[in-house]
Protein backbone atom coordinates (compact mmCIF):
# COMPACT_ATOMS: atom_id res chain seq x y z
CA UNK A 1 0.00 0.00 0.00
CA UNK A 2 1.49 3.10 -1.18
CA UNK A 3 1.57 6.16 -2.81
CA UNK A 4 2.26 6.16 -6.86
CA UNK A 5 5.40 7.99 -7.96
CA UNK A 6 3.47 10.32 -9.75
CA UNK A 7 2.03 11.46 -6.30
CA UNK A 8 5.59 11.85 -4.50
CA UNK A 9 7.23 13.89 -7.42
CA UNK A 10 4.55 15.63 -9.85
CA UNK A 11 3.92 18.92 -8.62
CA UNK A 12 0.39 21.04 -8.70
CA UNK A 13 -0.55 23.18 -11.43
CA UNK A 14 -2.14 26.62 -10.95
CA UNK A 15 -5.89 26.90 -11.89
CA UNK A 16 -7.58 30.52 -12.12
CA UNK A 17 -11.31 29.44 -10.48
CA UNK A 18 -13.79 31.87 -8.80
CA UNK A 19 -15.44 29.89 -5.38
CA UNK A 20 -18.76 30.34 -5.66
CA UNK A 21 -19.70 28.63 -2.23
CA UNK A 22 -19.22 28.90 1.68
CA UNK A 23 -16.82 28.73 4.14
CA UNK A 24 -18.09 27.93 7.60
CA UNK A 25 -17.57 25.14 10.61
CA UNK A 26 -18.55 21.40 11.60
CA UNK A 27 -17.41 21.66 15.19
CA UNK A 28 -14.23 23.04 15.16
CA UNK A 29 -13.23 21.84 11.53
CA UNK A 30 -13.39 24.66 9.04
CA UNK A 31 -15.74 23.27 5.87
CA UNK A 32 -16.20 24.37 2.82
CA UNK A 33 -20.14 24.19 1.25
CA UNK A 34 -21.95 24.01 -1.75
CA UNK A 35 -25.36 23.58 -2.96
CA UNK A 36 -28.73 24.02 -1.36
CA UNK A 37 -28.64 23.44 2.72
CA UNK A 38 -31.62 21.98 3.21
CA UNK A 39 -31.37 19.21 0.23
CA UNK A 40 -31.63 15.83 0.99
CA UNK A 41 -28.82 14.20 -0.82
CA UNK A 42 -25.47 15.51 0.98
CA UNK A 43 -21.90 14.51 -0.71
CA UNK A 44 -18.61 14.69 1.55
CA UNK A 45 -15.72 15.28 -0.86
CA UNK A 46 -12.11 14.02 0.53
CA UNK A 47 -9.35 16.53 -1.23
CA UNK A 48 -5.95 15.04 -2.23
CA UNK A 49 -2.41 15.96 -0.62
CA UNK A 50 -2.48 19.73 -1.78
CA UNK A 51 -5.64 20.10 -0.08
CA UNK A 52 -7.97 23.46 -1.07
CA UNK A 53 -7.44 23.54 -4.50
CA UNK A 54 -9.24 25.24 -7.56
CA UNK A 55 -10.15 22.27 -9.03
CA UNK A 56 -11.68 20.97 -6.07
CA UNK A 57 -13.55 24.12 -5.26
CA UNK A 58 -15.40 23.92 -8.70
CA UNK A 59 -16.04 20.62 -8.93
CA UNK A 60 -17.96 20.99 -5.41
CA UNK A 61 -19.35 23.65 -6.96
CA UNK A 62 -20.73 22.09 -10.08
CA UNK A 63 -22.27 19.37 -7.17
CA UNK A 64 -24.15 21.80 -5.46
CA UNK A 65 -25.49 23.50 -8.50
CA UNK A 66 -26.99 19.89 -9.47
CA UNK A 67 -28.78 20.26 -6.08
CA UNK A 68 -26.24 18.49 -3.62
CA UNK A 69 -25.53 19.73 -0.38
CA UNK A 70 -21.60 19.50 -0.77
CA UNK A 71 -18.94 19.59 1.95
CA UNK A 72 -15.44 19.65 1.43
CA UNK A 73 -13.84 19.34 5.25
CA UNK A 74 -10.18 21.00 5.47
CA UNK A 75 -9.37 17.60 7.08
CA UNK A 76 -5.72 19.02 7.17
CA UNK A 77 -6.79 21.84 8.76
CA UNK A 78 -4.51 24.49 6.56
CA UNK A 79 -1.32 22.54 6.29
CA UNK A 80 -1.32 20.60 3.01
CA UNK A 81 1.80 18.95 1.50
CA UNK A 82 3.43 21.66 -0.98
CA UNK A 83 5.65 21.39 -3.98
CA UNK A 84 8.78 21.44 -1.78
CA UNK A 85 7.64 18.64 0.00
CA UNK A 86 8.05 16.25 -2.72
CA UNK A 87 10.53 14.01 -3.13
CA UNK A 88 11.69 14.29 0.48
CA UNK A 89 12.52 11.16 2.25
CA UNK A 90 9.96 10.11 4.83
CA UNK A 91 7.76 12.87 4.13
CA UNK A 92 5.01 10.42 2.57
CA UNK A 93 5.47 7.83 4.90
CA UNK A 94 5.24 10.17 8.09
CA UNK A 95 1.53 11.68 6.41
CA UNK A 96 0.34 8.22 5.72
CA UNK A 97 0.89 7.31 9.14
CA UNK A 98 0.07 10.25 10.97
CA UNK A 99 -2.58 12.79 9.91
CA UNK A 100 -3.03 10.99 6.51
CA UNK A 101 -4.03 7.78 8.66
CA UNK A 102 -7.90 6.58 8.67
CA UNK A 103 -7.14 6.64 12.78
CA UNK A 104 -6.72 10.39 12.66
CA UNK A 105 -9.51 11.12 10.13
CA UNK A 106 -12.44 8.76 11.38
CA UNK A 107 -13.96 10.91 13.87
CA UNK A 108 -14.37 13.87 11.55
CA UNK A 109 -15.87 11.44 9.10
CA UNK A 110 -18.36 10.41 11.98
CA UNK A 111 -19.13 14.08 12.91
CA UNK A 112 -19.71 15.48 9.52
CA UNK A 113 -22.31 12.16 8.36
CA UNK A 114 -24.37 13.09 11.84
CA UNK A 115 -24.05 16.71 10.97
CA UNK A 116 -25.19 16.23 7.65
CA UNK A 117 -28.22 13.47 9.24
CA UNK A 118 -29.39 15.73 11.73
CA UNK A 119 -29.82 18.75 9.62
CA UNK A 120 -32.09 17.03 6.88
CA UNK A 121 -30.33 14.97 4.68
CA UNK A 122 -31.29 11.54 4.09
CA UNK A 123 -28.34 10.37 2.24
CA UNK A 124 -24.79 11.24 2.27
CA UNK A 125 -22.11 10.18 -0.25
CA UNK A 126 -18.12 10.20 -0.52
CA UNK A 127 -15.59 11.20 -2.83
CA UNK A 128 -12.48 10.56 -2.52
CA UNK A 129 -8.77 12.08 -4.30
CA UNK A 130 -5.61 10.60 -4.11
CA UNK A 131 -5.28 9.77 -0.26
CA UNK A 132 -8.89 10.26 0.28
CA UNK A 133 -9.51 7.46 -1.93
CA UNK A 134 -8.05 5.52 0.99
CA UNK A 135 -9.96 7.14 3.22
CA UNK A 136 -13.32 7.26 1.81
CA UNK A 137 -12.79 3.29 0.95
CA UNK A 138 -12.06 2.87 4.88
CA UNK A 139 -14.90 4.45 5.48
CA UNK A 140 -17.70 2.77 3.84
CA UNK A 141 -16.11 -0.47 5.42
CA UNK A 142 -16.13 0.30 8.89
CA UNK A 143 -18.79 3.00 9.49
CA UNK A 144 -22.52 2.99 8.41
CA UNK A 145 -24.94 5.51 6.92
CA UNK A 146 -23.16 6.61 3.88
CA UNK A 147 -25.13 5.81 0.17
CA UNK A 148 -21.67 5.14 -1.46
CA UNK A 149 -18.69 6.33 -2.23
CA UNK A 150 -16.44 7.30 -5.27
CA UNK A 151 -12.46 6.92 -5.50
CA UNK A 152 -10.28 8.99 -7.56
CA UNK A 153 -7.11 8.01 -8.72
CA UNK A 154 -6.70 6.64 -5.04
CA UNK A 155 -3.61 6.12 -3.52
CA UNK A 156 -2.87 3.48 -0.80
CA UNK A 157 -5.31 0.60 -1.43
CA UNK A 158 -3.91 -2.49 -0.38
CA UNK A 159 -4.84 -5.80 -1.79
CA UNK A 160 -8.24 -6.66 -0.94
CA UNK A 161 -9.33 -3.40 0.52
CA UNK A 162 -11.81 -2.74 -2.68
CA UNK A 163 -13.88 -6.01 -1.79
CA UNK A 164 -14.13 -5.06 1.89
CA UNK A 165 -16.84 -2.20 1.52
CA UNK A 166 -20.33 -2.21 2.60
CA UNK A 167 -21.73 0.06 -0.27
CA UNK A 168 -21.99 1.16 -3.85
CA UNK A 169 -18.22 1.70 -5.03
CA UNK A 170 -17.24 4.07 -7.89
CA UNK A 171 -13.15 3.33 -8.71
CA UNK A 172 -11.71 5.61 -11.54
CA UNK A 173 -8.35 4.66 -11.57
CA UNK A 174 -5.27 6.29 -13.86
CA UNK A 175 -2.50 5.03 -15.63
CA UNK A 176 -0.80 5.36 -12.38
CA UNK A 177 -2.46 3.09 -10.15
CA UNK A 178 -2.41 -0.72 -10.19
CA UNK A 179 -4.68 -2.91 -11.90
CA UNK A 180 -7.53 -3.08 -9.39
CA UNK A 181 -10.02 -5.86 -11.35
CA UNK A 182 -9.54 -8.96 -9.64
CA UNK A 183 -10.06 -6.63 -6.11
CA UNK A 184 -13.13 -5.18 -7.55
CA UNK A 185 -14.47 -8.56 -9.00
CA UNK A 186 -14.87 -9.63 -5.44
CA UNK A 187 -17.64 -7.23 -4.92
CA UNK A 188 -19.36 -8.82 -7.13
CA UNK A 189 -21.47 -11.64 -4.41
CA UNK A 190 -22.42 -7.91 -2.58
CA UNK A 191 -25.95 -7.16 -3.21
CA UNK A 192 -25.22 -3.79 -4.50
CA UNK A 193 -23.17 -4.81 -6.99
CA UNK A 194 -25.35 -3.85 -9.67
CA UNK A 195 -24.32 0.01 -8.52
CA UNK A 196 -20.88 -0.66 -8.40
CA UNK A 197 -18.67 0.46 -11.28
CA UNK A 198 -14.70 0.79 -12.13
CA UNK A 199 -13.48 2.79 -15.13
CA UNK A 200 -9.95 3.18 -15.79
CA UNK A 201 -8.22 6.66 -17.46
CA UNK A 202 -5.29 4.85 -18.71
CA UNK A 203 -4.96 7.97 -20.78
CA UNK A 204 -4.39 10.47 -17.86
CA UNK A 205 -2.32 11.09 -15.12
CA UNK A 206 -2.17 10.34 -11.42
CA UNK A 207 -3.94 13.88 -9.98
CA UNK A 208 -5.45 14.71 -13.08
CA UNK A 209 -8.98 15.33 -11.61
CA UNK A 210 -7.62 16.78 -8.99
CA UNK A 211 -4.35 19.76 -7.89
CA UNK A 212 -2.92 17.97 -10.68
CA UNK A 213 -5.23 18.71 -13.48
CA UNK A 214 -4.85 21.68 -15.85
CA UNK A 215 -8.29 22.42 -16.88
CA UNK A 216 -7.46 24.81 -19.02
CA UNK A 217 -5.87 22.21 -21.47
CA UNK A 218 -8.55 20.94 -23.82
CA UNK A 219 -7.63 17.05 -23.66
CA UNK A 220 -7.27 17.03 -19.51
CA UNK A 221 -10.61 19.12 -19.52
CA UNK A 222 -12.61 16.81 -21.58
CA UNK A 223 -11.47 13.92 -18.96
CA UNK A 224 -12.07 15.51 -16.17
CA UNK A 225 -15.76 16.39 -17.39
CA UNK A 226 -15.94 12.41 -18.38
CA UNK A 227 -14.54 11.60 -14.76
CA UNK A 228 -17.56 14.19 -13.37
CA UNK A 229 -20.46 12.64 -15.33
CA UNK A 230 -19.33 9.42 -14.00
CA UNK A 231 -19.28 10.72 -10.34
CA UNK A 232 -22.71 12.58 -10.95
CA UNK A 233 -24.23 9.62 -12.86
CA UNK A 234 -23.51 7.73 -9.88
CA UNK A 235 -24.40 9.41 -7.06
CA UNK A 236 -27.75 9.76 -8.77
CA UNK A 237 -27.83 6.39 -8.70
CA UNK A 238 -27.26 5.01 -4.95
CA UNK A 239 -29.45 8.66 -4.04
Amino acid sequence: MSFPAACCNTPPVKANYASTGTKGKIGNLDCYFAGPSDSKRAIMINYDIFGYHANVLQLSDILGSLGYRVVLPDLLRGDPLEEADLGKPGVFAEFTKKRGSWESNKSEYTAIRDYLKSNGAESVGLIGFCWGGHIVVSALTELDGYAGGAIVHPALIADGDLNKVNAPLLALPSKDEPDFTQDFAGLEGKPFFDKCKMVRFDDMFHGFCGARGDWSNEVQAKRANDAIALIVNFMSSIM
